[in-house]
């Protein structure tokens, strides 16, 4: 968790309206998502809610993958961690769909 102490003190830096801010833009933002996904999924998804704490745990192992994994070959690098950022939480709601879809 060493590569992603930037991103922590940044977020540690942040007074109490800007934090305020910050948190109220990242909940409306990952609920936005949740519903986003569900009204593109249609029956495949897994509600509003689900949605968006998949989203937001895919976006966290993205973020985790980014910084851990592809931190030592590529220092700054905002495309790729867009696409990684992006990438991570449609993944993983796309396989737990087709999981659900086979198995049930």
């Amino acid at each position: 968790m060493a590569a992603m102490a930037p991103f922590f003190a940044t977020i540690q830096a942040l007074d109490g309206f800007e934090f305020a801010c910050f948190c109220l833009a990242s909940f409306v933002g990952f609920m936005l998502a949740g519903f986003l996904v569900d009204y593109l999924m249609g029956r495949q998804a897994f509600g509003p809610y689900v949605n968006a704490g998949l989203t937001l745990i895919g976006f966290c192992a993205g973020l985790y993958a980014r910084y851990n994994f592809l931190g030592p070959y590529v220092r700054y690098e905002p495309y790729l961690t867009c696409g990684v950022l992006f990438a991570a939480p449609a993944l993983l709601i796309v396989t737990l769909s087709f999981l659900r879809t086979r198995l049930a």
